[in-house]
């Protein structure tokens, strides 16, 4: 089962993304604090994380990773003043998508969204790595 680092201080935020990502397979693991957070996100069999601007250092760390395992991490930014899904912002900050916090109650769409460009965008990379 393939887990997920949801990186919010807001507990009704917190569950509601967890409660959404366990519907669809993930366990989830909720960090106390950032360097919980780091380590969590260095375990091998981590695939998504979900950030909110305060763990904005862990955006970093994970971004410093070596390539083959930074691209095995779907790394979703959770922020109050970027649009949401806006792909430049996303490039420029290293993280695969940002869902602004007022769009939060549309995140299964947007995690869709995301998880399905991922696939696609990742899926030859992937498929080198393991020639």
């Amino acid at each position: 089962m393939p887990k997920a680092v949801i990186c919010e201080n807001n507990t009704d935020i917190q569950k509601a993304l967890s409660d959404y990502l366990k519907s669809v397979g993930f366990e989830c693991l909720t960090p106390s604090g950032i360097e919980e957070a780091i380590s969590m996100s260095n375990l091998e069999d981590v695939s998504l994380v979900v950030v909110n601007e305060e763990y904005s250092k862990l955006i970093n760390e994970i971004s410093s990773l070596p390539m083959y395992r930074r691209r095995d991490i779907i790394l979703i930014l959770i922020n109050s003043s970027i649009p949401t899904m806006d792909r430049l912002s996303a490039f420029a900050l290293g993280v695969n998508a940002i869902i602004n916090i007022k769009d939060l109650n549309n995140f299964p769409a947007f995690f869709k969204r995301t998880y399905n460009e991922y696939q696609k965008n990742y899926k030859i990379f992937r498929e080198l790595l393991v020639k």
